[in-house]
């Protein structure tokens, strides 16, 4: 266990070292200076998990395009944009280790299908 908690410090290490993860922080910071905008973004970014991992959204396009649409005016904003895209490519990089991690031990996840 030892080994694989050295590991996991590496590879959080070597993600704070990445070019997305540091974009992703940069853009945070400038976003954490407005906290009406921080609480805006965030709203957005809690009803967009909730559309895509509740389950109980029948039409997950029309429900994601609602949500734009009602918050056009913050995603009209260049910076807003750039965070949630950095946000994106970060997650998408924590989900690719993950990925590989389980499908390189033979971990049964065919439950979730």
């Amino acid at each position: 266990m030892q080994k694989i908690n050295q590991l996991k410090a590496e590879i959080a290490d070597t993600i704070k070292e990445s070019t997305e993860y540091k974009e992703y922080k940069r853009l945070e910071a400038i976003v954490n200076m407005d906290p009406n905008l921080k609480r805006s973004i965030d709203e957005f970014r809690r009803r967009n998990y909730e559309i895509q991992n509740s389950g109980q959204v029948e039409d997950i396009f029309a429900a994601q395009e609602e949500l734009n649409n009602q918050y056009k005016d913050m995603r009209n904003q260049y910076m807003v944009n750039r965070y949630l895209l950095a946000e994106v490519c970060l997650c998408r990089m924590v989900q690719d280790i993950c990925r590989a991690v389980v499908d390189s031990i033979d971990f049964d996840l065919d439950f979730l299908r």
